[in-house]
This record gives structure tokens, sequence and C-alpha cells, in this order.
């Protein structure tokens, strides 16, 4: 147990660096390390509290030295391109190894089929010249949204290069551009060869590639809890070593020699096989294990275990902070301290993978309600299946239908054909599962002390799982309450919430109220399509809708999966454009557009859509009162109908949270004159939606005495064509002395209250991003 306390101190020393605790940190390790050595009389009580110092010092030391070279703005140069280019409609993507040895994710906006055509010859391993523009990653500007800043940061990615263009383009001659030629060409003939939807998967088992696979397909895995299948995990890459291994032996090499061989040819493999944070783990396992073999080392799992731990954490004390790290050492920790309940059923082989699955979802529920948000009970099932389905007969199926395929093997259409046929069965089988399934819990990402409750729930488990099945039975119970306790925790929350989400060029509202009361959505945000952008080569593969990672992403991950009501201010895309589709991931109790609201056919379909579904669509006008349980929204306008659809804006007004707010849509100077004639002398405001994203001919000088707001929110993107929100508008603003609440410079702007007390934070809570996209402290 000496390795297991040096690699829980390597984590304290990681997090008091990280948060400057080093003292409260140390004590804790030297308390629980004296403790544990005067019990068993080892050594933890000097090598623990060394490990700590070691990883404090070294992820200070990690910090300094992975600061960048490079300072935000052009850049001219060569680089290598490290992975296989993504070329998807009017898009190219790529990670680049620059000429002083950083790495850059590429980004490049295709100009013309021409440019498209060319780019698509571009491989992993070649070295290319680029020009264009160094911008740092952003922090997620929605609350639990991905954090890609983060993501890229464990990779030793500082940058994003925007690129203007890419050229003279010449393949390398390392040993790393070459295997890296190895591995575009085999992508691509993957694509070549296998049908669109099984190539995907088999690139993913292959090759770890999994930009080609199905989105929906995907996210299907992803819900019923088998998504770990389609990266190439330790499992995989062990038996890739257990088959070369006894191949080799079966050759006449001996034990020692084919140990030696694949102990040279795995990080051969890791390059071929993408290099993700998930290869490089198992690749790293397998290496360690032939070590041990090598130097005749007696191979102990845990003390493996604990060594590659520490490892992997010296090389990158950022990894620390991946859930696929953090998921792949709980599991694999919880399962060889489990090793005692396994030996008790040595001869029923189902039971004992019934029983390593549930270890594997209980010992990573906490962590995946806190990553991911939901959980799908079924996937014990579904795991039992999948799992031996993938490793013993999809998996070898892909891969010996690729060699085949490869060296145009007499019959190889067969092995192609026979490889789709179970993973198109699969899919769908998959998704027919993540449908219709009723086990799916949603209950957000969990509060910190409810967080504390879960992970203590899983060590008792554990724990009495070895006592026995009546206690576990107990313990598992406990589970279950802790489960249904997330769930009704929102009917005893006070806090309520309006949210201002930052979707870019749009709108997007969201109401919370107190005692989970309701949750009303205005407008829902959208992309702007230009006639331009509709040309047939700029279509993608599968364009991810914007509401995926914000709006649904935001419900999502505060346990929503109900609206009691949406009203669209107008049909303008950046208002509407992803309703539609969230009416196909969310249940949605009302709709409640202004009168006029259809103007062409595209409107028609949203309207006839939500009919559909039978939810009730209602019509409002001015001077009418929309009555919600909890809630009353005064409709100030349309009160007249006109040719303009900004001016025909929904304009609501309601009383929350000791604040009254009125949300303008788009309604520009001539509707604002005509609603506010409607309105008497005063109307009551502390906080205004601006309207139109801030242009200057919204939020008039007459709008703004007559309702006198303490704060104004503008909801626009950053760098967009329009340049909103216009320097008249903010002048305005500034002279009635008005606070400007700006989602383009500070992401997603949220007011909390407890009654008739709140206040105003915006996400990211500490950095903010100006409208070049840099970070910048308030």
């Amino acid at each position: 147990m000496t390795y297991v306390l040096c690699a829980a101190a390597s984590v304290i020393g990681i997090l008091s660096a990280r948060y400057s605790a080093e003292w409260a940190g140390f004590l804790i390790v030297l308390i629980w390390s004296l403790i544990h050595s005067a019990r068993k009389r080892e050594n933890a009580g000097i090598l623990a509290p060394a490990v700590f110092f070691f990883f404090v010092l070294l992820t200070s030391f990690h910090s300094y030295f992975t600061e960048t070279d490079f300072r935000e703005g052009p850049f001219s140069g060569r680089g290598m391109l490290t992975v296989h280019p993504n070329v998807d409609g009017d898009r190219f993507g790529a990670i680049m190894k620059l000429n002083n040895y950083e790495s850059a994710a590429l980004r490049l906006f295709i100009k013309d089929e021409a440019d498209q055509k060319r780019l698509r010859q571009l491989s992993g391993g070649m070295i290319c010249t680029v020009s264009g523009k160094l911008e740092p990653p952003l922090r997620p500007t929605i609350p639990n949204g991905f954090h890609y800043k983060e993501y890229l940061e464990a990779q030793s990615i500082h940058w994003m290069l925007t690129a203007s263009s890419i050229g003279d383009c010449t393949k390398g001659s390392s040993p790393e551009a070459l295997l890296l030629q190895l591995r575009s060409q085999g992508l691509a003939f993957i694509i070549d060869s296998f049908p669109a939807e099984s190539a995907g998967i088999v690139q993913a088992l292959i090759f770890g590639e999994r930009e080609w696979i199905n989105k929906d397909t995907e996210t299907a895995y992803q819900k019923v809890g088998v998504i770990h299948l389609l990266a190439i995990s330790g499992m995989q890459v062990a038996l890739i070593a257990a088959a070369g291994r006894f191949v080799l032996m079966r050759m006449g090499v001996s034990r020692e020699g084919s140990s030696w061989i694949l102990f040279l040819l795995m990080p051969c493999y890791l390059v071929i096989a993408g290099g993700s944070p998930s290869v490089l783990r198992a690749v790293a396992a397998v290496e360690l294990y032939f070590l041990f073999l090598i130097m005749r080392w007696p191979v102990r799992p845990l003390k493996l275990l604990s060594l590659l731990f520490m490892i992997w954490l010296a090389v990158n004390p950022s990894q620390l902070f991946l859930s696929g790290f953090q998921l792949t050492f709980i599991i694999s920790f919880c399962l060889l301290v489990s090793t005692s309940i396994f030996k008790k059923y040595p001869k029923n082989i189902l039971f004992q993978n019934l029983l390593l699955t549930f270890l594997s979802m209980i010992s990573t529920m906490p962590l995946i309600l806190h990553s991911f948000w939901e959980l799908s009970l079924i996937s014990l099932i579904v795991n039992l299946i999948y799992v031996p389905l993938y490793s013993f007969l999809i998996m070898p199926v892909s891969l010996c239908s690729f060699l085949i395929a490869l060296f145009q093997a007499p019959f190889w259409e067969n092995g192609v054909w026979l490889a789709s046929l179970l993973i198109n069965g699969t899919n769908r089988m998959t998704e027919a599962i993540s449908a219709a399934d009723p086990f799916l819990l949603k209950p957000g990402k969990p509060p910190a002390g409810l967080m504390i409750a879960y992970i203590a729930g899983v060590f008792y488990c554990l724990w009495t799982m070895e006592k026995g099945a009546k206690k576990a039975a107990g313990a598992v119970f406990i589970l279950m309450g802790l489960l249904i306790a997330d769930h009704i925790l929102p009917y005893f929350d006070s806090a309520g919430s309006v949210t201002f989400l930052d979707v870019g060029q749009g709108d997007c509202i969201v109401i919370e109220l107190p005692y989970n009361a309701g949750v009303y959505v205005i407008d829902t945000g959208g992309k702007l399509s230009y006639q331009a952008e509709d040309a047939e080569w700029r279509k993608r593969r599968e364009e991810k809708q914007l509401s995926d990672y914000t709006l649904l992403s935001y419900l999502s991950s505060k346990g929503i999966s109900n609206l009691d009501g949406v009203f669209l201010t107008h049909a303008d895309q950046d208002h509407t454009g992803e309703y539609l589709h969230i009416l196909k991931k969310i249940g949605i109790e009302k709709l409640v557009v202004p009168e006029g609201f259809v103007r062409d056919e595209k409107d028609r379909e949203l309207i006839t859509e939500t009919l559909k579904k039978g939810i009730p669509v209602y019509t409002a006008r001015g001077h009418e009162m929309v009555k919600e349980k909890a809630i009353e929204f005064q409709v100030l306008w349309p009160s007249a109908w006109s040719e303009s659809k900004n001016e025909d804006s929904l304009v609501l007004r309601f009383h929350l949270g000791g604040k009254w707010w009125v949300l303008t849509g788009d309604l520009e100077k001539e509707g604002e004159a005509a609603m506010l004639k409607t309105i008497g002398e005063r109307l009551e405001t502390d906080v205004l939606k601006a309207g139109h994203h801030g242009s200057k001919n919204s939020t008039s000088d007459e709008l703004l005495s007559k309702m006198a707001p303490s704060a104004a929110v503008l909801s626009a993107g950053r760098k967009n064509r329009y340049g909103h929100p216009h320097y008249e508008v903010i002048k305005r603003l500034n002279d009635h002395g008005i606070l400007p609440l700006r989602t383009d410079q500070s992401g997603t702007i949220q007011y909390f209250f407890i009654g008739e007390k709140g206040t105003f934070i915006s996400y990211p809570p500490y950095d903010g991003v100006t409208q070049s996209g840099r970070e910048t402290k308030k």
C-alpha cells in the first residue's frame, strides 16, 4: 500500500501547488503517512512526504517551463502536421508542431472548392508553411461547458492558429513524420474501402480517429455508457500486445525476445494510433509491464498501476484534471483492490463479468455525474454484452478485414461486408436502446456536498462488498437514495436565476424559478446563414447544432429535461434557429409567439412541427398577460402588425428577484416609439435587454429616459460582422448612467436571487473575453 499512498501524495501535491495550499496538503500527507507507517511498519512516513514535495515543485516548474515563447498576433513559419488533417466542407483543422517545437491547434476557413481539393491531399507528417494569427483558446463562456482551453493545455497546446494560407508542403523524413504519413494513408484507405457508416468505427478501433463517426451514433453510445469502446483503450492495446506476443512465440521467438521486440515496437503503434491521452496511457501501461518482464521484477498489479500513475503525472501534471485520465485510473484501482471479491466466485465467469461491470459503474458514478450530468443504469447490462462483443468480435473482425483489404487478399470484399454488417447492426441496436432507455437518469451536475456524499457512498459500497451480500445490498440502497435526493433537491432550492447565455450573435435567455416552480426560455439562438455559404462543397458531413453546446448543454448540466414554456420574440434565425432541434431533444409544455409571427414557409414549419408534438401554440399581443404558476409575463408589444419582423418583436416584462425586467427582442426605434406611446409616462424597469444586439437603430434615448434601467444586457457575438454593439448605443447607456453588461466581453451573464435580493455574475466568473477574443482580468 506504500505505492498507493505515494500516488495519493502526488495528487495532493499537484492540487496544493495549483491552489496555493502547500502547508495544508503537507499536513494531510504527513498525518496519513505516519498513521500508515505506524500500523504497517513500512517506510511510507518518509516516501509519501517526499513524493508530495516532489510533485509540488514539479507542478510549479511545469507551469513555468511550459510557458509559450509566442505572443498573440500575426504568425508566419513552418511546422509539421502531427495529426491527419480534417477537411470538412469549408473548414480545415489539424494540430501543427511549429518550428520551435510548440504545438498549435490549426484551423482554416477554406475559400473555394479548388483550395479544398488541394488541402485534401495533405496528410500527417507533412511540413508546411503557414501564415495566420495566433490567439489563445478561450475559457468556456457557458456554465459547465466543455473546457477546451484546459483540454489543449493538458496536451501542451497553448495557441489557436487561425491560418490565412497553408502551402509549400513537403513530406517529412523523420521517423515520427514517416509514422504519421503511414497513419494518414491507413485512414484514407479505410474511407475508400469501407461504407461511410462503418468507416468511422473502423478508424476509431484501429487508429483512434473518431472524426468520421456519425454524431448521433456517438451520442447514443455515450448515453448507454459504452462510449469507451470507441476509443483505443487499455484492453485493446493489451489484446494487440498479447496477439503479437503469441505470433512471435509461434514463430520461435523466446519469451524474453518477444518482450523486447514488443517493448521497442509499441511506441510506433502509439504514433500510428493517434497519440491521444487514452492511447498514451494504454501503451505506457503495456511498456511498463514488458519492462518488468524483461528485468524479471515481480509484477504486482497495484504497484504497477501506482508507478504508472505517478510517471504519467510527472510527465504532465495537467493530465490530473482530464476526466478520461481520472476514469481510467479510478476503474483500474477499484478493480485491483476488489480482487478478493472475484476470488469468491472462481468458476462463475458470467457472474464475474457482471461484477466487473457493476464495480466499474459504481466506482465512476460520482465522476460521470460531475462531468457528464447523466447516468444510464442500463449500462450495467449493455456493457456486459458490448465489452466482449467489441473486444472479441468487432475489433478483431475490423482489424482482419482492414488487413486483407490492404493486401487485396482474395474475397477481401466479404471481410469488409462482414465488418460493416456487425458494426451497422450494433449501431442500430445502440440507437434503439438510447432512444427508449427508461433508466437514463438526468440529475444534472451534483452540488459539492452531494458529490462528497456520493464519493463516501462509493467507498462504503466497495468496503461492504468484501463483507458480504447483505451489507453490500444496504450500501447500494444508500447510493440509490443519494440519486433520489439528487433529483428532488431542486424542489427545496430557494434560489432562482435569470441567465443570458452567450450564444454568439443571437439571443437566448433562461429563467429558472425557485423551488423548481418553472423553467422558461426566451429565444433559442441560432447561426445566421448566407447565400454564399450554401454551395454544395461548403456543406459539412454533420453540422453541429449551436444549441448542443450552449442551451442544451446548460439545461442538461442543471438536470432540466422539460421546459414549462418557450417564448420566441420573432422569426429571425439568430433567435429561433435552434428551436426545431431543441424540440427533438427536450420536452416543451407550450410555445408563445407574437401575433403575425408566421411570414414564410420556415416559420410555418416551426409552428407545424410544434403542433405535431401535441404542444399548444399561443399568440400574444400588447397589453396581454401570460400567467404561469409562479410568474406573470406582461406583453408590451406588438400591438400593431408591420412589414418588419424586428418591429413586431415580442416585448416581455416581468418581476423576479426584486427587479423589473424588460426583454425587447430585436425591436428598433420605430417600434420602440410606438410601444412607448401605449405605456404612459414611465415604466419601472431595473434591467433592460437592449434591442437588436446593441444596434444603433435600437435602444433610443426616449426608451432609456422612460424606462430608466440601472443595467442593460447586450447579447452579441465576439468579432461579429455587424460591429454590434454599436458605439452609439454604449454612449447612450453611459450618458444615462446605465451599466452595460455584454456577452461578447463577459460571456454568459447570470442574475442569481433568493427572495427579493440577488446579484449579477458572469461566466467565466473571474476572467472575461474582450471583443478581440483575448482574455482579460476584470
